[in-house]
């Protein structure tokens, strides 16, 4: 049964279903997709996995409200109009998996980290896909190094104790974490692009090195919002600060 059947001037019409399940335009549903680069807005995974048996892919993602489309559900907001709620600002792309857990316990994924989550994505896949391909090694190596750089003043200005890990108080570890995910990831994938879009530039174990890393941010972007990593989590991988260095 439909609920609503209204027109937004940015996103066009916007329908809403009585179980609560939003349903966009093809506008913003591509732009959700775009959005998210696919994958699932917790723990990464894609939302199109393979399958084997016929040779094509499953989609799998599930579009989940962030403040809860009834006044009862995860994370209700009355304050919020039934408009801005089936908004696709509203809405984030999740596995099957995660989506079961931010509707299970709302109370580890409050509305306030969602949000945040929602706005670091799009702002790292906006730089992702401004990644330019360089001619030749040494300007993806500047490229490189500015980014570890700015990695590495974060961490200086921001970070924990590097000989024991620990922080001064909340608020410290609190600003630590806004700048992982401000900061640090948006950066670590950068990197991870600028390899994919220039792999004919790569010296062997390259490649390798980047998946190392991706695996690396993958893992502290979950740390970061809250998830359980699964010890030992995968460490920096030193051969990234000597990504293109020297020649081939």
């Amino acid at each position: 049964m439909i609920l609503i059947n209204e027109k937004s001037p940015r996103w066009g019409r916007i329908v809403a279903c009585k179980s609560g399940r939003p349903t966009l335009s093809d506008d913003a549903d591509r732009a959700l997709f775009a959005e998210s680069a696919g994958t699932c807005l917790l723990c990464n995974t894609t939302l199109f996995p393979k399958d084997p048996k016929r040779k094509r892919s499953i989609p799998i993602a599930e579009r989940a409200h962030i403040i809860a489309h009834s006044d009862d559900g995860p994370r209700a907001d009355a304050t919020v109009s039934q408009k801005l709620r089936d908004a696709p600002s509203n809405i984030i792309l999740l596995c099957p998996t995660c989506h079961t857990k931010v509707d299970k316990a709302p109370e580890g994924y409050p509305t306030e980290d969602l949000l945040k989550a929602k706005k670091n994505r799009a702002q790292a896949i906006s730089q992702i896909g401004g990644t330019s391909s360089f001619s030749s090694r040494a300007e993806a190596r500047r490229a490189v190094e500015r980014l570890l750089m700015r990695n590495r003043i974060a961490f200086r200005e921001n970070g924990p104790d590097p000989e024991t890990g620990a922080v001064a108080s909340r608020e410290q570890a609190e600003a630590w974490t806004d700048c992982v995910l401000r900061e640090i990831v948006p950066n670590n994938r950068l990197v991870e692009a600028i390899v994919d879009v220039n792999a004919e530039l790569t010296a062997p174990g390259e490649k390798e090195t980047a998946e190392l890393l991706r695996q690396h941010t993958n893992a502290l972007e979950r740390k970061h919002q809250g998830e359980p990593v699964i010890a030992p989590a995968p460490r920096f991988p030193q051969d990234t600060v000597e990504l293109f260095a020297g020649g081939v």
